[in-house]
């Protein structure tokens, strides 16, 4: 049940604080304040809701959707907003499985191409959108305007998009002055904070050197029962057997979670077998297969 401080918390979200509606302001102490609160929250769960706060102080943005591209694909970082919780997750997980290509912004955010870094992207209700896309990832949502950002990290892009929903309107001239004077920073403070959780989650999940490479050894060659793995799935399976967490090796490979989970049962499936302990089983018996016929 959602507190009564909560409910107030999510009423205020798109009450922007008029003392600060200017670019010129961006420097008052109210607006600094903030700014140093959400620097000191990069890494950590508090990130999401001081972003969407220092955003809100501003002009009003309803929801927050932030997507990774790399080499293992499309990946979900974080979602804050609105939207019920549910919701918003089972849209996100639909966005990386089965639709992030038909996004009419790929091309543009999947490389991070030469040029579009921090630019902003506006919505192309002309060009932009199929209407069964449409309708799946805005209308039914009431999500009604977007503007998108990209920044750069080692491992590929992040991918940040800022919604509008029915009751705020959709962006002004004014609100895009401000965005583009604004979203530049938010987009390196995103690319930051991912930085950072990536180091975290392999920091803290990091096993011996021994135990990684005798993992590896087993899972990446064709040792049976693993061989019969695609190479996704044995990646996820090492990872499984060092220790990571579903989030960690999502992090890990810019993989969505609900990915993880995806490619950790097809694993099972294939191997016969249904918890953690069996799988470590079948590496024991393997490795011991593995060096009496090496």
């Amino acid at each position: 049940m959602t507190s009564a401080k909560q409910t107030s918390r999510n009423r205020n979200l798109g009450k922007p604080d008029n003392r600060l509606r200017d670019p010129v302001a961006f420097g008052h102490p109210i607006w600094l304040e903030g700014l140093t609160r959400l620097c000191r929250s990069i890494g950590s769960t508090g990130f999401e809701s001081g972003l969407l706060k220092l955003l809100n102080k501003v002009t009003p943005v309803d929801h927050c959707v932030v997507f990774t591209f790399g080499e293992g694909g499309a990946g979900h970082l974080f979602t804050h907003g609105r939207m019920p919780v549910a919701e918003a997750q089972q849209l996100a997980d639909d966005y990386v499985q089965n639709f992030h290509r038909q996004d009419p912004n790929y091309e543009q955010v999947s490389g991070a191409a030469e040029g579009c870094e921090n630019s902003l992207i506006p919505l192309d209700n002309n060009t932009a959108n199929d209407s069964a896309y449409r309708n799946h990832f805005f209308d039914r949502h009431d999500l009604i305007d977007k503007a998108s950002t990209v920044g750069r990290v080692e491992q590929g892009s992040v991918y940040c998009n800022f919604y509008r929903m029915g009751r705020s309107g959709t962006y002004s001239g004014k609100d895009w002055q401000l965005l583009e004077s604004i979203l530049p920073l938010v987009t390196t403070l995103i690319s930051t904070h991912y930085r950072i959780l990536r180091l975290n989650s392999a920091d803290k999940q990091r096993p011996p050197r021994n135990a990684r490479s005798l993992v590896h050894n087993i899972i990446s060659k064709n040792v049976p029962p693993f061989s019969q793995l695609t190479p996704r799935e044995r990646e996820v399976c090492e990872r499984i057997l060092l220790g990571y967490t579903s989030v960690g090796i999502g992090l890990d490979l810019d993989i969505a979670q609900s990915s993880v989970v995806t490619y950790r049962r097809r694993a099972y499936e294939k191997l016969d077998i249904s918890t953690q302990n069996e799988l470590f089983t079948i590496c024991l018996t393997a490795s011991q297969y593995h060096y009496e016929t090496a």
